[in-house]
């Protein structure tokens, strides 16, 4: 008996053609996967960049306002000649404690000198200098007369520093003087922490001629408080002079 055999085959599917559509979709899937992550990398820099200059105007604006009302509380004390130099000082002690950062500005004028000093000294450096200070300052602003303060501008310096600019105009028709105010935010509250006339800072004339009474004293805070302590009780204020314009 003869067999026949046959072979059964299956037929094999041919692959199914992709259109040209299809494929364009399938290569722009990833691409769109990719660009959704940079898409959202910009929007969130964006956002955070108009939060920070929304920031930055705000506090702009607001050391604005406050060197502003400054100089306007400054101006209405030094335009009344009814007060004795006593009450002069007062006035500016509390102007100076209410609107000056004195703890901040005491450090950085003392240098390095405040990490070896006691804090002793360091405390009695603190009181003598804001007594210098307000001495020095009061003396020289009751020279003038007449005098008129224009804030210009302001710009921030950091996220936390303001620099105010600002001109007194005087009655003489002198060329006015250049007055900048860095002006600090701590929380809610704004201290002035440097002042520059004519470009030269009150701070750093002041550490630099405060270290060299120090270097040429043996390298003490102890020699440098008896120093002022010497000038305070004679009226001298020529030490670390206010660097205001002289009155014209």
């Amino acid at each position: 008996m003869l067999f026949h055999s046959r072979l059964v085959t299956s037929p094999i599917p041919a692959t199914a053609a992709i259109s040209p559509v299809a494929a364009t979709a399938k290569a722009a899937a990833p691409m769109s996967l990719l660009r959704r992550p940079l898409f959202l990398l910009v929007l969130v820099a964006s956002l955070g960049l108009a939060a920070a200059t929304g920031r930055a105007a705000a506090n702009t604006e607001a050391a604005t306002t406050f060197v502003s009302d400054l100089l306007s509380k400054a101006l209405q004390s030094l335009a009344d000649k009814s007060l004795t130099d006593e009450q002069r000082e007062k006035q500016f002690r509390t102007m100076l404690d209410a609107k000056f950062d004195m703890p901040r500005i005491s450090r950085f004028v003392l240098g390095r000198y405040w990490t070896t000093a006691s804090e002793q000294e360091r405390q009695n450096f603190q009181k003598l200098f804001e007594d210098y200070v307000v001495r020095a300052y009061s003396a020289r602003f009751s020279q003038y007369s007449g005098e008129q303060v224009k804030v210009t501008g302001a710009r921030p310096e950091s996220d936390t520093v303001t620099l105010v600019t600002s001109q007194i105009i005087r009655p003489n028709g002198a060329p006015p003087a250049k007055i900048d105010w860095r002006v600090r935010k701590q929380d809610n509250d704004l201290k002035v922490v440097d002042i520059d006339v004519e470009g030269v800072s009150m701070l750093v004339t002041q550490r630099e001629e405060f270290g060299s009474v120090i270097q040429r004293s043996g390298g003490t805070v102890a020699a440098l408080n008896k120093t002022l302590q010497e000038r305070l009780a004679s009226g001298d204020t020529s030490l670390a002079a206010p660097p205001l314009p002289q009155k014209q």
